[in-house]
């Protein structure tokens, strides 16, 4: 039997607080999460990017085969999709995608709600705070909003 493997993403913002998370699910069954709070000069779109990087990496040092990562960020997505985009953290992860047609990234609100999604991504976005002790800090300039 085939694993059915999808690794949930999200980022949120709340009083100036930029966290980030994915949720690991292999036959809808919860097998991981992992939380990261960012430096508060980062946007929700970062940490949308930034979560997309981390459950690559995930994938990759589990040596996980057939995965989704759904996220419900469109720009984020659209933004790993474009040819255009010339920044380096974006193009790392285009590098790692590039001979991994087995990891799939797909958009999706309406799936995260089917898989029962929102409580744990509500859950989230009420506590960034707590998501983790660790910074992660993704710039050094703390003078602009990427």
């Amino acid at each position: 039997m085939t694993e059915d493997r999808h690794i949930f993403t999200d980022g949120s913002e709340i009083g100036n607080r930029v966290g980030a998370a994915f949720f690991h699910y292999a036959n809808k069954q919860e097998i991981t999460k992992s939380k990261y709070r960012l430096a508060d000069h980062n946007t929700v779109y970062i940490a949308e990017v930034f979560t997309i990087h981390k459950a690559i990496d995930y994938i990759l040092d589990h040596e996980l085969n057939d995965v989704k990562i759904v996220s419900d960020s469109r720009s984020a997505l659209m933004t790993v999709e474009s040819l255009s985009d010339n920044r380096e953290f974006i193009w790392q992860i285009k590098k790692r995608l590039k001979d991994r047609e087995d990891i799939k990234l797909m958009w999706g609100g309406p799936t995260k709600r089917k898989w029962g999604m929102n409580e744990q991504i509500c859950l989230l976005r009420k506590h960034p705070i707590e998501i983790c002790r660790r910074t992660v800090h993704l710039f050094k300039s703390t003078n602009k909003k990427y």
